[in-house]
Protein backbone atom coordinates (compact mmCIF):
# COMPACT_ATOMS: atom_id res chain seq x y z
CA UNK A 1 0.00 0.00 0.00
CA UNK A 2 1.60 2.96 -1.30
CA UNK A 3 2.60 6.09 1.62
CA UNK A 4 1.32 3.30 3.90
CA UNK A 5 3.14 5.33 7.09
CA UNK A 6 1.38 9.07 6.52
CA UNK A 7 -2.30 7.68 5.09
CA UNK A 8 -3.09 6.13 8.79
CA UNK A 9 -2.55 9.69 10.26
CA UNK A 10 -5.21 11.23 7.94
CA UNK A 11 -7.79 8.76 7.79
CA UNK A 12 -9.03 7.03 11.03
CA UNK A 13 -11.86 5.13 11.65
CA UNK A 14 -14.19 7.96 12.25
CA UNK A 15 -17.13 5.91 13.83
CA UNK A 16 -14.89 5.67 16.61
CA UNK A 17 -14.92 9.36 17.46
CA UNK A 18 -19.20 9.52 16.55
CA UNK A 19 -22.22 8.32 18.33
CA UNK A 20 -23.14 4.83 16.50
CA UNK A 21 -26.76 4.92 15.07
CA UNK A 22 -28.79 2.41 15.42
CA UNK A 23 -28.88 1.70 11.30
CA UNK A 24 -26.17 2.08 8.96
CA UNK A 25 -26.12 4.05 6.07
CA UNK A 26 -27.12 2.83 2.92
CA UNK A 27 -23.94 0.50 1.15
CA UNK A 28 -24.02 3.20 -1.88
CA UNK A 29 -23.13 5.85 0.39
CA UNK A 30 -20.03 4.20 1.64
CA UNK A 31 -18.85 3.38 -1.89
CA UNK A 32 -19.62 7.08 -2.54
CA UNK A 33 -16.44 8.08 -0.60
CA UNK A 34 -14.19 6.31 -2.62
CA UNK A 35 -12.73 9.15 -4.88
CA UNK A 36 -13.23 8.54 -8.57
CA UNK A 37 -10.18 8.75 -10.24
CA UNK A 38 -11.13 9.40 -13.07
CA UNK A 39 -11.18 12.55 -15.59
CA UNK A 40 -14.81 13.86 -16.37
CA UNK A 41 -14.71 12.96 -20.18
CA UNK A 42 -14.55 8.85 -18.77
CA UNK A 43 -16.95 8.92 -16.20
CA UNK A 44 -20.19 7.36 -17.94
CA UNK A 45 -20.75 5.49 -15.29
CA UNK A 46 -20.85 5.72 -12.01
CA UNK A 47 -18.22 4.36 -9.48
CA UNK A 48 -20.42 3.99 -6.85
CA UNK A 49 -23.40 2.11 -8.51
CA UNK A 50 -20.85 0.17 -10.33
CA UNK A 51 -19.35 -1.10 -7.04
CA UNK A 52 -23.08 -1.76 -5.88
CA UNK A 53 -23.26 -3.81 -8.74
CA UNK A 54 -20.74 -6.38 -8.76
CA UNK A 55 -20.99 -6.64 -5.08
CA UNK A 56 -24.64 -7.61 -5.38
CA UNK A 57 -23.93 -10.28 -8.02
CA UNK A 58 -21.25 -11.56 -5.27
CA UNK A 59 -24.07 -12.48 -3.34
CA UNK A 60 -26.20 -13.48 -5.63
CA UNK A 61 -23.67 -16.36 -6.01
CA UNK A 62 -21.96 -14.73 -9.04
CA UNK A 63 -18.31 -15.44 -8.65
CA UNK A 64 -16.90 -13.64 -11.41
CA UNK A 65 -17.17 -10.31 -12.78
CA UNK A 66 -18.71 -11.15 -15.86
CA UNK A 67 -21.45 -13.69 -13.79
CA UNK A 68 -22.32 -10.67 -11.64
CA UNK A 69 -22.76 -7.81 -14.47
CA UNK A 70 -24.60 -10.67 -16.04
CA UNK A 71 -27.28 -10.91 -13.43
CA UNK A 72 -27.40 -6.95 -13.05
CA UNK A 73 -28.29 -6.83 -16.99
CA UNK A 74 -30.75 -9.36 -16.21
CA UNK A 75 -32.06 -7.32 -13.29
CA UNK A 76 -31.91 -4.28 -14.51
CA UNK A 77 -35.37 -3.01 -14.28
CA UNK A 78 -35.30 -3.89 -10.51
CA UNK A 79 -31.84 -2.09 -9.62
CA UNK A 80 -32.72 1.23 -11.04
CA UNK A 81 -35.45 0.98 -8.26
CA UNK A 82 -32.92 2.13 -6.16
CA UNK A 83 -29.86 3.65 -8.24
CA UNK A 84 -30.18 6.27 -11.52
CA UNK A 85 -27.95 3.20 -13.90
CA UNK A 86 -28.37 5.99 -16.64
CA UNK A 87 -26.29 4.01 -19.21
CA UNK A 88 -26.99 0.91 -17.72
CA UNK A 89 -24.42 -1.76 -16.83
CA UNK A 90 -21.01 -1.13 -17.13
CA UNK A 91 -18.65 -3.55 -19.39
CA UNK A 92 -16.14 -6.21 -17.70
CA UNK A 93 -13.67 -4.44 -18.68
CA UNK A 94 -15.28 -1.49 -17.47
CA UNK A 95 -15.19 -2.72 -14.21
CA UNK A 96 -11.66 -4.28 -14.27
CA UNK A 97 -9.88 -1.16 -14.99
CA UNK A 98 -12.11 0.89 -12.35
CA UNK A 99 -11.07 -1.51 -9.66
CA UNK A 100 -7.66 -1.19 -10.68
CA UNK A 101 -7.22 2.51 -10.82
CA UNK A 102 -9.57 2.70 -7.55
CA UNK A 103 -6.71 3.83 -4.29
CA UNK A 104 -6.54 0.69 -2.02
CA UNK A 105 -5.94 2.85 0.89
CA UNK A 106 -9.33 4.87 0.54
CA UNK A 107 -10.89 1.68 -0.63
CA UNK A 108 -10.00 0.22 2.64
CA UNK A 109 -11.05 3.11 4.70
CA UNK A 110 -14.67 3.42 3.39
CA UNK A 111 -15.09 -0.59 3.89
CA UNK A 112 -13.60 -0.85 7.47
CA UNK A 113 -16.26 2.42 8.19
CA UNK A 114 -18.53 0.64 7.06
CA UNK A 115 -18.42 -2.64 9.14
CA UNK A 116 -17.15 -0.46 12.19
CA UNK A 117 -20.96 1.06 12.02
CA UNK A 118 -22.30 -2.24 12.59
CA UNK A 119 -19.80 -4.71 14.78
CA UNK A 120 -17.22 -3.51 17.30
CA UNK A 121 -13.76 -4.24 17.73
CA UNK A 122 -12.97 -4.41 21.33
CA UNK A 123 -13.73 -6.97 24.21
CA UNK A 124 -13.94 -9.79 21.59
CA UNK A 125 -11.95 -12.53 19.93
CA UNK A 126 -10.06 -11.30 16.96
CA UNK A 127 -8.17 -14.22 15.10
CA UNK A 128 -5.44 -12.86 12.70
CA UNK A 129 -4.37 -15.22 9.88
CA UNK A 130 -2.30 -14.28 6.13
CA UNK A 131 -3.96 -15.99 3.11
CA UNK A 132 -2.17 -16.22 -0.46
CA UNK A 133 -4.92 -13.99 -2.59
CA UNK A 134 -5.14 -16.07 -6.00
CA UNK A 135 -3.56 -19.66 -6.78
CA UNK A 136 -3.50 -19.27 -10.56
CA UNK A 137 -1.80 -15.26 -10.10
CA UNK A 138 0.70 -16.59 -7.79
CA UNK A 139 1.90 -19.17 -9.47
CA UNK A 140 2.30 -17.48 -12.83
CA UNK A 141 4.40 -14.76 -10.37
CA UNK A 142 6.17 -18.03 -8.67
CA UNK A 143 7.46 -18.59 -11.88
CA UNK A 144 8.67 -15.37 -12.29
CA UNK A 145 10.76 -15.81 -8.99
CA UNK A 146 8.06 -13.07 -7.46
CA UNK A 147 6.55 -13.65 -4.12
CA UNK A 148 2.60 -14.77 -3.60
CA UNK A 149 0.40 -12.20 -3.50
CA UNK A 150 -0.86 -12.38 0.06
CA UNK A 151 -3.58 -10.90 2.06
CA UNK A 152 -3.70 -10.59 6.04
CA UNK A 153 -7.10 -11.12 7.21
CA UNK A 154 -8.51 -10.61 10.78
CA UNK A 155 -11.84 -12.12 12.21
CA UNK A 156 -14.29 -11.50 14.66
CA UNK A 157 -14.90 -15.50 15.99
CA UNK A 158 -18.14 -15.01 17.40
CA UNK A 159 -20.33 -14.23 14.05
CA UNK A 160 -17.14 -14.89 11.78
CA UNK A 161 -17.14 -11.35 10.32
CA UNK A 162 -14.33 -9.55 9.09
CA UNK A 163 -13.79 -6.13 10.35
CA UNK A 164 -10.35 -5.36 8.07
CA UNK A 165 -7.85 -7.06 5.96
CA UNK A 166 -4.16 -5.57 4.31
CA UNK A 167 -2.31 -6.12 1.71
CA UNK A 168 0.96 -7.71 2.09
CA UNK A 169 3.60 -6.20 -0.13
CA UNK A 170 5.99 -8.09 -2.10
CA UNK A 171 8.89 -6.41 -0.52
CA UNK A 172 7.95 -7.07 3.17
CA UNK A 173 5.72 -10.58 4.75
CA UNK A 174 3.47 -10.82 7.45
CA UNK A 175 5.26 -9.79 10.24
CA UNK A 176 6.12 -6.69 9.50
CA UNK A 177 2.46 -5.85 8.71
CA UNK A 178 0.56 -7.74 11.50
CA UNK A 179 1.56 -4.11 13.93
CA UNK A 180 0.14 -2.11 11.35
CA UNK A 181 -3.31 -4.47 10.61
CA UNK A 182 -3.42 -4.12 14.44
CA UNK A 183 -3.23 0.11 14.47
CA UNK A 184 -6.10 -0.09 12.21
CA UNK A 185 -8.43 -1.74 14.92
CA UNK A 186 -9.60 -0.97 18.56
CA UNK A 187 -8.72 -3.98 20.07
CA UNK A 188 -9.18 -2.99 23.65
CA UNK A 189 -10.30 -5.70 26.08
CA UNK A 190 -10.31 -8.10 22.80
CA UNK A 191 -8.19 -11.22 23.01
CA UNK A 192 -5.92 -11.75 19.73
CA UNK A 193 -5.13 -15.08 18.59
CA UNK A 194 -2.55 -15.39 15.40
CA UNK A 195 0.00 -18.47 14.44
CA UNK A 196 3.30 -18.98 15.33
CA UNK A 197 4.66 -16.27 12.97
CA UNK A 198 3.32 -14.00 15.48
CA UNK A 199 4.95 -14.78 18.42
CA UNK A 200 7.39 -12.22 18.25
CA UNK A 201 8.27 -9.73 21.39
CA UNK A 202 7.26 -6.27 19.42
CA UNK A 203 3.55 -7.58 18.60
CA UNK A 204 3.14 -8.53 22.49
CA UNK A 205 4.16 -5.40 23.39
CA UNK A 206 1.75 -3.22 21.09
CA UNK A 207 -0.79 -5.71 22.04
CA UNK A 208 -0.28 -5.00 25.48
CA UNK A 209 -0.16 -1.14 24.59
CA UNK A 210 -3.43 -1.05 22.97
CA UNK A 211 -4.84 -2.71 25.96
CA UNK A 212 -5.52 -6.12 24.37
CA UNK A 213 -4.78 -9.30 25.37
CA UNK A 214 -2.86 -12.49 23.83
CA UNK A 215 -3.18 -16.49 22.80
CA UNK A 216 -0.21 -17.05 20.56
CA UNK A 217 1.32 -20.18 19.16
CA UNK A 218 4.57 -21.21 19.96
CA UNK A 219 6.29 -23.98 16.84
CA UNK A 220 9.69 -25.10 15.95
CA UNK A 221 10.73 -22.07 14.83
CA UNK A 222 11.65 -20.86 18.23
CA UNK A 223 13.28 -23.79 19.15
CA UNK A 224 14.74 -23.22 22.71
CA UNK A 225 11.32 -21.81 23.63
CA UNK A 226 9.08 -24.96 22.24
CA UNK A 227 11.29 -27.24 23.70
CA UNK A 228 11.02 -25.93 27.03
CA UNK A 229 7.44 -25.31 27.33
CA UNK A 230 7.38 -28.99 26.62
CA UNK A 231 9.65 -30.22 28.72
CA UNK A 232 8.11 -28.10 31.63
CA UNK A 233 4.61 -29.48 30.71
CA UNK A 234 5.75 -33.49 30.77
CA UNK A 235 7.24 -32.53 34.11
CA UNK A 236 3.72 -30.97 35.22
CA UNK A 237 2.21 -34.01 33.64
CA UNK A 238 4.16 -37.14 35.16
CA UNK A 239 4.02 -34.92 38.74
CA UNK A 240 0.30 -34.69 38.55
CA UNK A 241 -0.11 -38.49 37.67
CA UNK A 242 1.77 -39.90 41.10
CA UNK A 243 -0.21 -36.63 43.26
CA UNK A 244 -2.92 -38.49 42.06
CA UNK A 245 -1.79 -42.24 43.26
CA UNK A 246 -1.18 -40.49 46.45
CA UNK A 247 2.79 -40.58 45.85
CA UNK A 248 4.60 -36.93 47.03
CA UNK A 249 5.82 -34.58 44.05
CA UNK A 250 9.16 -33.39 43.82
CA UNK A 251 9.33 -29.75 45.91
CA UNK A 252 10.64 -27.78 43.01
CA UNK A 253 6.96 -28.62 41.48
CA UNK A 254 4.43 -28.59 44.09
CA UNK A 255 4.00 -24.75 43.54
CA UNK A 256 3.63 -25.17 40.39
CA UNK A 257 1.55 -27.88 40.60
CA UNK A 258 -0.95 -25.87 42.61
CA UNK A 259 -1.86 -23.81 39.29
CA UNK A 260 -1.38 -26.75 36.63
CA UNK A 261 -4.93 -27.48 35.25
CA UNK A 262 -5.79 -30.47 32.83
CA UNK A 263 -9.19 -31.16 30.54
CA UNK A 264 -9.45 -34.11 28.07
CA UNK A 265 -12.79 -34.16 25.76
CA UNK A 266 -13.58 -35.97 23.40
CA UNK A 267 -15.49 -34.94 20.63
CA UNK A 268 -17.20 -36.77 17.24
CA UNK A 269 -16.24 -34.77 13.92
CA UNK A 270 -16.68 -35.52 10.72
CA UNK A 271 -16.58 -39.38 10.65
CA UNK A 272 -14.04 -39.22 13.25
CA UNK A 273 -13.71 -39.30 16.90
CA UNK A 274 -10.99 -35.80 18.23
CA UNK A 275 -9.43 -36.76 21.73
CA UNK A 276 -7.78 -33.60 22.98
CA UNK A 277 -5.69 -32.65 26.22
CA UNK A 278 -5.33 -29.30 27.20
CA UNK A 279 -2.88 -28.74 29.98
CA UNK A 280 -1.73 -25.33 31.53
CA UNK A 281 0.47 -23.59 34.26
CA UNK A 282 -0.96 -19.86 35.40
CA UNK A 283 2.51 -19.82 36.19
CA UNK A 284 5.28 -18.73 33.51
CA UNK A 285 8.15 -17.78 35.69
CA UNK A 286 9.96 -21.03 34.62
CA UNK A 287 9.64 -19.92 31.22
CA UNK A 288 13.12 -18.78 30.13
CA UNK A 289 11.77 -15.82 27.75
CA UNK A 290 9.46 -14.89 30.25
CA UNK A 291 12.28 -13.15 32.69
CA UNK A 292 13.59 -11.34 29.47
CA UNK A 293 11.68 -10.41 26.51
CA UNK A 294 8.25 -12.42 27.01
CA UNK A 295 7.78 -10.20 29.95
CA UNK A 296 3.80 -10.02 29.56
CA UNK A 297 3.23 -13.85 29.52
CA UNK A 298 1.02 -15.01 32.41
CA UNK A 299 0.42 -18.69 31.54
CA UNK A 300 2.29 -21.44 29.28
CA UNK A 301 -0.15 -24.51 27.90
CA UNK A 302 0.25 -26.92 25.78
CA UNK A 303 -2.98 -28.46 23.78
CA UNK A 304 -2.41 -32.43 22.39
CA UNK A 305 -4.96 -33.99 19.69
CA UNK A 306 -5.72 -37.64 18.49
CA UNK A 307 -8.15 -38.51 15.32
CA UNK A 308 -9.41 -41.84 15.57
CA UNK A 309 -11.48 -42.55 12.04
CA UNK A 310 -15.27 -44.01 12.97
CA UNK A 311 -15.20 -47.30 11.62
CA UNK A 312 -18.53 -50.03 11.12
CA UNK A 313 -18.71 -54.06 10.29
CA UNK A 314 -20.26 -55.34 7.59
CA UNK A 315 -23.52 -55.55 9.65
CA UNK A 316 -23.45 -51.78 10.26
CA UNK A 317 -22.42 -51.71 13.88
CA UNK A 318 -19.60 -49.38 15.39
CA UNK A 319 -16.29 -50.78 15.75
CA UNK A 320 -14.19 -47.56 15.90
CA UNK A 321 -11.32 -48.28 18.38
CA UNK A 322 -10.43 -46.66 21.57
CA UNK A 323 -7.85 -43.77 22.01
CA UNK A 324 -4.90 -45.94 23.10
CA UNK A 325 -5.18 -48.56 20.18
CA UNK A 326 -6.05 -45.80 17.16
CA UNK A 327 -3.35 -43.52 18.46
CA UNK A 328 -0.80 -47.06 17.65
CA UNK A 329 -2.10 -47.23 14.39
CA UNK A 330 -0.11 -46.74 10.98
CA UNK A 331 -2.87 -45.27 8.44
CA UNK A 332 -2.65 -46.28 4.90
CA UNK A 333 -1.20 -43.68 2.53
CA UNK A 334 -4.76 -42.99 1.20
CA UNK A 335 -6.00 -42.34 4.56
CA UNK A 336 -7.00 -39.07 6.13
CA UNK A 337 -4.37 -36.59 6.98
CA UNK A 338 -3.85 -36.96 10.91
CA UNK A 339 -6.53 -40.06 11.27
CA UNK A 340 -5.22 -42.75 13.79
CA UNK A 341 -2.12 -40.95 15.34
CA UNK A 342 -1.18 -37.91 17.03
CA UNK A 343 -1.40 -34.50 15.96
CA UNK A 344 1.69 -32.65 17.39
CA UNK A 345 1.24 -30.61 20.23
CA UNK A 346 0.75 -27.14 20.24
CA UNK A 347 2.79 -25.17 22.77
CA UNK A 348 0.95 -21.99 23.93
CA UNK A 349 1.85 -18.90 25.34
CA UNK A 350 -0.91 -16.08 27.15
CA UNK A 351 -0.49 -12.76 28.69
CA UNK A 352 -4.49 -14.02 30.77
CA UNK A 353 -4.99 -16.39 33.81
CA UNK A 354 -7.29 -18.73 31.58
CA UNK A 355 -8.37 -22.42 33.04
CA UNK A 356 -7.60 -25.37 30.81
CA UNK A 357 -11.22 -25.09 29.07
CA UNK A 358 -10.98 -21.51 28.22
CA UNK A 359 -7.42 -22.03 26.33
CA UNK A 360 -8.87 -25.14 24.32
CA UNK A 361 -12.06 -23.05 23.61
CA UNK A 362 -10.41 -20.04 22.33
CA UNK A 363 -7.74 -22.44 20.32
CA UNK A 364 -10.89 -23.84 18.23
CA UNK A 365 -12.19 -20.59 17.69
CA UNK A 366 -9.09 -19.38 16.10
CA UNK A 367 -9.57 -21.79 13.44
CA UNK A 368 -12.78 -20.16 12.51
CA UNK A 369 -10.51 -18.10 10.42
CA UNK A 370 -9.79 -21.21 7.82
CA UNK A 371 -13.09 -22.86 8.48
CA UNK A 372 -15.35 -19.76 8.24
CA UNK A 373 -13.77 -17.29 5.92
CA UNK A 374 -10.57 -18.96 3.53
CA UNK A 375 -12.69 -22.21 3.29
CA UNK A 376 -15.04 -20.10 2.06
CA UNK A 377 -13.63 -17.73 -0.03
CA UNK A 378 -11.71 -20.33 -1.74
CA UNK A 379 -14.73 -22.87 -2.16
CA UNK A 380 -17.37 -20.62 -2.16
CA UNK A 381 -16.08 -17.75 -3.92
CA UNK A 382 -13.38 -19.23 -5.77
CA UNK A 383 -11.07 -16.33 -5.21
CA UNK A 384 -7.95 -18.91 -5.52
CA UNK A 385 -8.57 -19.52 -8.86
CA UNK A 386 -9.20 -15.51 -10.19
CA UNK A 387 -7.18 -14.61 -12.78
CA UNK A 388 -7.12 -10.66 -11.44
CA UNK A 389 -3.70 -9.26 -11.31
CA UNK A 390 -3.68 -5.52 -10.73
CA UNK A 391 -7.57 -5.11 -8.98
CA UNK A 392 -6.80 -8.32 -7.26
CA UNK A 393 -6.64 -6.08 -3.56
CA UNK A 394 -9.75 -4.13 -4.42
CA UNK A 395 -11.51 -7.39 -5.39
CA UNK A 396 -11.00 -9.21 -2.89
CA UNK A 397 -12.69 -6.24 -0.99
CA UNK A 398 -15.55 -6.55 -2.74
CA UNK A 399 -15.57 -10.12 -1.72
CA UNK A 400 -15.46 -8.91 2.06
CA UNK A 401 -18.38 -6.72 1.77
CA UNK A 402 -20.75 -9.84 0.06
CA UNK A 403 -18.96 -12.70 3.07
CA UNK A 404 -19.69 -9.66 5.50
CA UNK A 405 -23.50 -9.47 4.21
CA UNK A 406 -24.04 -12.83 3.90
CA UNK A 407 -22.46 -13.75 7.41
CA UNK A 408 -24.40 -10.99 8.42
CA UNK A 409 -27.75 -12.02 7.17
CA UNK A 410 -27.06 -16.08 7.93
CA UNK A 411 -26.81 -14.69 11.88
CA UNK A 412 -30.34 -12.37 11.95
CA UNK A 413 -32.70 -14.07 9.98
CA UNK A 414 -31.36 -18.08 10.89
CA UNK A 415 -32.84 -18.98 7.74
CA UNK A 416 -29.09 -21.22 6.71
CA UNK A 417 -26.13 -21.63 8.00
CA UNK A 418 -24.93 -22.82 4.87
CA UNK A 419 -23.05 -19.93 2.43
CA UNK A 420 -24.12 -21.13 -0.81
CA UNK A 421 -27.39 -21.25 0.14
CA UNK A 422 -27.85 -17.96 1.56
CA UNK A 423 -26.53 -16.97 -1.66
CA UNK A 424 -29.69 -18.52 -3.14
CA UNK A 425 -31.68 -16.29 -0.81
CA UNK A 426 -30.40 -13.34 -1.80
CA UNK A 427 -30.45 -14.11 -5.42
CA UNK A 428 -34.39 -15.55 -5.31
CA UNK A 429 -35.53 -12.96 -2.73
CA UNK A 430 -35.91 -9.02 -3.39
CA UNK A 431 -36.84 -7.91 -0.36
CA UNK A 432 -33.89 -9.71 1.18
CA UNK A 433 -31.50 -8.02 -1.35
CA UNK A 434 -33.06 -4.59 -0.47
CA UNK A 435 -33.06 -4.97 3.01
CA UNK A 436 -29.68 -5.61 3.30
CA UNK A 437 -27.85 -3.31 0.17
CA UNK A 438 -29.73 -0.66 -0.51
CA UNK A 439 -30.98 -0.12 3.47
CA UNK A 440 -29.32 0.68 6.49
CA UNK A 441 -28.22 -2.88 8.85
CA UNK A 442 -28.78 -2.70 12.27
CA UNK A 443 -25.25 -2.58 14.69
CA UNK A 444 -24.22 -5.67 16.26
CA UNK A 445 -23.34 -4.59 20.12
Amino acid sequence: MRNSRNFWRKYRWLWKCAEKPFLTEKLIHYFRQIPDYRCDREKRHDLAEMLVCVTIGFLCGRTTIRRSLNWCKNNLEWLRKHMELKYGIASPSTISRMLSGIDEELALCAFMEWIGEIVDSKNTHLAIDGKALCALCGATEKTKCAATPMILNVVETVRGLLPAQLPVDSKTNEIAMIPELLNLLDISGSIITIDAIGTQTAIMEQIHEQEGHFVLTVKKNQPEAYEEIHTFMDKLEAEAAKKKKGEIPEPVMREYLEKYEEISQKEKNRNRNEYRTCQICKDASNLTKSQKEWAHVQSIGRIRQVRVPVEKDSQGNDVTPSREKGSKRVPAPSAEEGAGKDIPCTALISDLILTAEELGSIKRMHWSIENRLHHVLDNTFREDRSPAKKSRNNLALIRKYAYNILRLAMHETGITNIMTEMMDCFCDNADLREQYVFKGIAGLY
